[in-house]
């Protein structure tokens, strides 16, 4: 028998942690951004501090040591009866509600703890927003608490089997983590304000089934696998632990299958080149780029010469020191396929050399490509005949490469990271029109839906998302063909890849700020599945880390330390098969299965892309502590705003 006194206080709970977390997914209160129109004007983030990450990671370690080794009071006991005594309040069944609970392995909560400990104290930020932060700790745990008392209480009145109960728990408090880190960074941080972009996008209802279905059959299929696993498993916590850390993985990568099985059995007839080519322009920003902007050049003049239509390139020269435009045209004077034109920028930032690029284009069709890349031959006859088949297709994207030859330890892991972590979610993703960023090494767009949207936003980082999510939400869809394939240039030592992942890192919270549903709307599962978990994934990764330290400190404190550590390395073979299938597929498939033999060090690429990104989140602006009543209400949309919009300074002649 139910008490209604209790079941009453627990919906009231539930209801008092979804206001608090949507008052801030909505991001009514934030006026950060000073910008208009596509411009965002914030405050460039701090400067790089090696030290503030060691800082996070001895935190975090010396956090987990504590938490694994305080026995009075021992947190998971505690937690265990409190929510005992909140099930009980509800259902009055002492027994069976003591068997529920001790299953429960509350990891995610207590790592959740000494990840905002260790960013409220090393983050650049006021003493009462360090205080806001730390404040995002109880508040998870209340979260996960209540998430566990509404479950057992479910579970109890409808008789269901224990079995699933500790997944779907731990489940449960992967999504609270994730919220919580959502909510953490909105409060927190200046961020851009929520896109202005309309929503037009219609007739993509399918899309949506497909991925909700698809999303429901791997979880089961999932869940199915876990729990097979744990009942082997048995209540030994270490290996349990573990499991459940890989149990996202997993997700991740069925998804993908599935999709792009759904993409094969489909057998989307792929366009052939265009007998009469249409005229294409090519645009690029370029700044002290001496070293690459010949071979850039040859490289869009072979593509030019294999489409055979006429092909303009643009550069835009932004404020280059070194011989960038003189080496620039003296390429272009000796191409055979193409014609080149160099303007001059005013080094203001990539977007800004885009933009006034863009505004000097007249063909139909504009292919933006970064000048430190290099083009595959058929790009181009690949590329623009989909604009022909199909309007609503607005970009198409290449799958990248690095530069041949790979000559260093960067190189071949960052090989190893496209072919499977890249190259299966594109393809997976184009079955439903739901990848979250083209990425601007190379992209072909419609030219009328580029101006349409302003063209690429300014003083953003990852100006690639944006654009590639402004298009979707005025009804532009996304294609990859595996035909189309570019080459990027790769940092060349860890301090490069270091800088490069933070900034991606910061660019991809920054998307997640100004593309979040709950303030700007949803257009699909671009939105409110891909790009939302993708910036989210950011917010989280840190938190995941200090995860894997406490549970790895969990493995070498607790007795029977030779099983342990069998458990740990059964936990990593177990979370990396997927991805190491697939780039196994993948590189056979390019001819590159030398890169293989690197795979055994690809953790250790893995580490430096998750310490970049702690040091991301690290060196954000924060906001200020103020009250509500005190804030200007910015976060909508501004009437007075119509679309296009390009800055004054890119109109010329009229010409827009």
């Amino acid at each position: 028998m139910i008490r209604i006194p209790g079941l009453v206080l627990l919906g009231l709970t539930i209801a008092l942690i979804a206001v608090l977390v949507v008052h801030a997914l909505r991001r009514r209160f934030d006026d950060s951004d000073r910008g208009v129109g596509n411009v965002v004007r914030l405050p460039k983030p701090h400067p790089p501090s090696l030290r503030r990450v060691v800082a996070f990671v001895v935190i975090c370690l010396g956090g987990s040591a504590l938490l694994n080794g305080l026995r009075s009071p021992d947190l998971s006991t505690s937690y265990r009866w409190v929510i005992g005594r909140a099930v009980t309040s509800v259902v009055p069944l002492p027994a069976v509600v003591a068997d529920y609970v001790s299953h429960l392995r509350p990891v995610i909560p207590i790592s959740f703890l000494a990840f905002t400990v260790a960013l409220a104290v090393l983050v650049r930020a006021t003493p009462l927003r360090r205080l806001m932060i730390l404040l995002h700790a109880p508040l998870a745990i209340f979260a996960a608490i209540t998430a566990d008392t509404a479950l057992a209480v479910i579970g109890i009145e409808l008789g269901l089997p224990l079995g699933p109960f500790p997944l779907i728990s731990i489940l449960m408090h992967y999504l609270v983590a994730y919220v919580m880190a959502m909510r953490l960074a909105l409060t927190t941080y200046l961020l851009p304000r929520p896109t202005q972009v309309p929503i037009r996008r219609t007739g993509d209802t399918f899309d949506t089934v497909i991925t909700v279905v698809a999303l429901a059959a791997v979880s089961a299929f999932v869940a199915a696998g876990a729990a097979f696993v744990v009942s082997l498993i048995g209540d030994d916590a270490v290996a349990y632990t573990f499991l459940l850390l890989a149990i996202p993985v997993y997700l991740k990568f069925g998804l993908y299958v599935l999709l792009t099985l759904l993409r094969v059995v489909g057998r989307r007839k792929l366009p052939p080149p265009l007998v009469n080519p249409p005229p294409i322009d090519v645009i690029g920003p370029a700044f002290n780029e001496e070293t690459n902007i010949v071979n850039w050049v040859e490289s869009v003049d072979r593509a030019a010469a294999a489409y055979g239509g006429p092909v303009h390139l643009i550069l835009c020269d932004d404020g280059s020191t070194d011989d960038t435009r003189r080496l620039a045209e003296e390429a272009m004077a000796r191409a055979t396929a193409l014609q080149g034109t160099v303007i001059a920028g005013s080094h203001t930032g990539k977007a800004t050399a885009l933009n006034l690029a863009l505004t000097r284009c007249t063909a139909d069709f504009v292919v933006r490509h970064d000048t430190d890349c290099e083009l595959h031959p058929n790009v181009f006859r690949h590329s623009i005949p989909w604009f022909l088949t199909d309007q609503r297709i607005g970009l198409v994207g290449a799958f990248m490469l690095p530069k041949f030859p790979f000559r260093t330890w960067v190189d071949r892991m960052r090989s190893l990271e496209l072919a499977a972590g890249f190259g299966l979610p594109r393809l997976a993703y184009a079955v439903v029109d739901m990848q979250p960023c083209v990425p601007g090494n190379y992209t072909a767009v419609r030219r009328t839906a580029a101006l349409e949207i302003g063209g690429w936003p300014e003083g953003m980082l990852g100006e690639d998302i944006d654009f590639t999510c402004s298009l979707a939400r005025i009804g532009y869809r996304a294609v990859y063909d595996r035909r189309i394939w570019a080459y990027e240039d790769v940092p060349e030592s860890l301090a490069q890849l270091r800088l490069q992942r933070r900034r991606w890192s910061q660019g991809s919270i920054y998307n997640f700020a100004r593309f979040v549903p709950f303030a700007a709307g949803s257009a699909g599962p671009r939105f409110w599945f891909a790009e939302f978990f993708k910036g989210a994934r950011r917010l989280v990764q840190p938190m995941q880390f200090a995860a894997y330290l406490f549970a790895l400190q969990g493995a070498v404190l607790q007795p029977n330390l030779r099983q342990n550590v069998f458990h740990l390395l059964a936990f990593f073979v177990l979370a990396k098969l997927p991805m190491l299938l697939v780039t196994i597929c993948a590189l056979c498939y390019r001819r590159l299965w030398k890169s293989l033999l690197w795979w055994p060090l690809f953790l250790g690429f893995v580490i430096v892309k998750r310490l970049a990104n702690v040091e991301a989140l690290l060196l954000l602006r924060t906001r200020p502590v103020r009250p509500i009543w005190r804030t200007v209400h910015r976060a909508v949309p501004d009437p007075d705003i119509t679309w296009p919009v390009l800055p004054p300074r890119y109109l010329t002649n009229g010409e827009a």
